[in-house]
């Protein structure tokens, strides 16, 4: 899970970071510190995403609201955490599709009561369900292999077994985006998971799997930006 926290006073911003590590502690979790909104509108347009933000809402231009907007603009349904020391505001905030206040100072147990909500919200929203043979199979996005153009359904490609469903690839592309952002499209009729990728060349990616796939070369600059940022974001 990726969490940011964007407030302008550098104790409040690493208190909540230090909760959130310790709330998360047995779990794969990367906290985000951001001193501004401008630096983290400035993350979202380098291509970097999270599953929550905790945002302060009085800050030097931008605000906190006006920031809100601007990630919705990236990610329309990212969960917001408004921090706020003037309750007064709150009304505000759920015009720009807050998730939740948080009143300062911070009460350890309303942030773990949010922390839980938000780890089920993200739970619920990065299984993918596949329909096939009038059964639900829920995956995490992280088995997806790659997916691939099958006549009219499409093939989903796990390390245990493939999974097919009547859609088209634009479908598939647009279900594992909700899902996931390490999913990209590298061919007309291939979409391959980042995260399974070992090397690649201007006209194929080899998977860790052993499986080489082809690519188009007009997805060839996108795989390239993609897979890059992929990487620089993940790199531990």
């Amino acid at each position: 899970m990726r969490i940011a926290v964007c407030d302008d006073e550098k104790y409040f911003r690493e208190t909540i970071c230090e909760a959130i590590n310790a709330f998360y502690r047995s779990l794969d979790m990367l906290c985000l510190p951001f001193a501004s909104g401008a630096e983290l509108i400035a993350a979202f347009e380098q291509g970097q995403r999270f599953d929550a933000v905790f945002l302060d809402i009085e800050m030097p231009p931008p605000d906190g609201m006006e920031t809100a907007r601007r990630l919705h603009e990236f990610s329309a349904e990212l969960p917001v955490i408004f921090l706020t020391s003037h309750t007064e505001l709150a009304m505000d905030g759920y015009e720009v599709g807050a998730f939740r206040f948080l009143q300062k100072p911070i009460i350890s147990e309303k942030l773990t009561r949010a922390l839980k909500d938000i780890t089920q919200l993200c739970g619920r929203k990065n299984t993918i369900c596949i329909k096939e043979n009038g059964e639900e199979h829920f995956l995490s996005p992280d088995d997806i292999i790659y997916a691939e153009a099958d006549n009219n359904s499409v093939r989903f490609v796990t390390a245990d077994r493939e999974y097919h469903m009547r859609m088209k690839i634009t479908e598939a592309l647009t279900m594992l985006d909700t899902a996931s952002d390490s999913f990209c499209r590298v061919h007309r009729s291939i979409i391959v998971n980042l995260a399974h990728i070992i090397s690649r060349s201007e006209k194929e990616v080899r998977l860790d799997s052993g499986i080489v796939l082809p690519v188009s070369k007009s997805y060839t600059d996108e795989l390239k930006k993609r897979l890059m940022a992929y990487i620089r974001l993940n790199a531990r």
